[in-house]
């Protein structure tokens, strides 16, 4: 039997889904150590999560620093130098960027995070990863830390009161664990139990999100809180990292994160939100496969959720060739992820699948 090297990390320490979820804080930390806090937060994020933050928030000695910028080297060595000595713990409240930087912040000072997610839009508070920027925006890379996030707290209320978009890049990206995961991991029976728990529980989210989807996003429309709902924000952000963390290179990422972080060079698509764009790159991928059923059935899928199905959607003109070939080049990267779908990949198999795509919207 041929050995796979794999890293098993399923989720964090806690996990706490449910409205008052906030006020578990102090059951886990002690006054002292939330005395030595430093919260990292977005500014909107903070402005929604006031109304349910704990007392702890308030506590003499403890530091409060606004996250602006990109997760990037510059922004976290800059909030390591404003947080000082002696912090016990990380808090971060807000989005994917302030997951990701607080997250690579908390590891910098050596101390446990705490992830209070204030939206839906990714897996971000669960997974013990951080994706690397440039201040320019660009994707870097992604660094898998040793250690498991200690503590989130999901307040539904919150990410219930949330602009819709966010909860609808989140069921975007969530959906691309599916379709990527099958791509990594086409013999799955020749791979670690893990693997196949985590295209299990790929499977059952995937299900979630086309049969719950639509609803979740009604009801956030109507400010209810129901079962469809919570259900969608947990398969955002447990789900979508539970299936990354059990199967680790082979239910990550693929061509369709690949292709989000092409669309980072082209600035004008830096207001579009990363599942957002990473829905797209499903299609991408499906296309570059050949998978002609896949590509339609997930085109009627995004249409009835409002996701993007072509590039126009996404401010970029497919007839601007610099711009697509810039796009292409930083896709294919070496060391990209979507090279994991093996064989020979060139610009030109990519330009067609984005002619294919276009061909099929237009």
């Amino acid at each position: 039997m041929q050995q796979t090297d794999i890293r098993v990390v399923p989720g964090p320490a806690n996990y706490w889904s449910q409205t008052g979820a906030l006020n578990k804080l102090a059951s886990h930390y002690s006054h002292e150590q939330l005395s030595h806090a430093v919260w990292v937060y977005g500014e909107k994020a903070l402005k929604a999560a006031t109304p349910f933050l704990p007392p702890e928030f308030h506590l003499d000695g403890a530091k409060k620093l606004l996250s602006a910028g990109h997760c990037s080297e510059n922004e976290v060595t800059r909030l390591a130098d404003a947080a000082g000595k002696d912090r016990q713990v990380v808090i971060g409240v807000g989005g994917g960027t302030v997951m990701d930087t607080a997250k690579a912040l908390a590891r910098r000072l050596g101390c446990p995070l705490v992830a209070i997610p204030t939206i839906a839009a990714t897996c971000a508070a669960w997974t013990p990863l951080s994706v690397w920027y440039n201040d320019a925006g660009q994707a870097l890379h992604f660094e898998v830390f040793n250690d498991a996030n200690h503590l989130v707290l999901v307040e539904p209320e919150i990410i219930l009161q949330a602009p819709a978009e966010y909860l609808l890049a989140g069921i975007g990206d969530t959906l691309a664990k599916w379709y990527e995961a099958v791509v990594l991991a086409p013999q799955p029976e020749t791979l670690p139990l893990s693997v196949r728990m985590g295209i299990a529980a790929a499977e059952q989210i995937r299900d979630v999100l086309l049969e719950q989807s639509e609803q979740a996003l009604a009801d956030q429309e109507a400010g209810k809180l129901t079962r469809a709902f919570c259900d969608v924000v947990d398969a955002i952000i447990a789900g979508g990292g539970l299936v990354g963390g059990l199967g680790d290179r082979y239910t990550r990422v693929a061509a369709a994160h690949a292709f989000h972080n092409g669309l980072t060079v082209a600035p004008q698509t830096h207001r579009f939100l990363h599942g957002t764009k990473v829905a797209y790159g499903i299609l991408v991928q499906s296309a570059l496969l050949g998978q002609d059923d896949v590509t339609s059935q997930l085109i009627t899928l995004f249409r009835q959720l409002h996701l993007p199905v072509s590039l126009a959607e996404l401010d970029v003109d497919i007839h601007n060739q610099a711009q697509i070939d810039a796009i292409i080049a930083h896709t294919l990267r070496p060391g990209e992820s979507i090279h994991y779908l093996g064989g020979e990949l060139t610009p030109a198999h990519l330009q067609a699948a984005l002619e294919n795509i276009e061909a099929r919207t237009r």
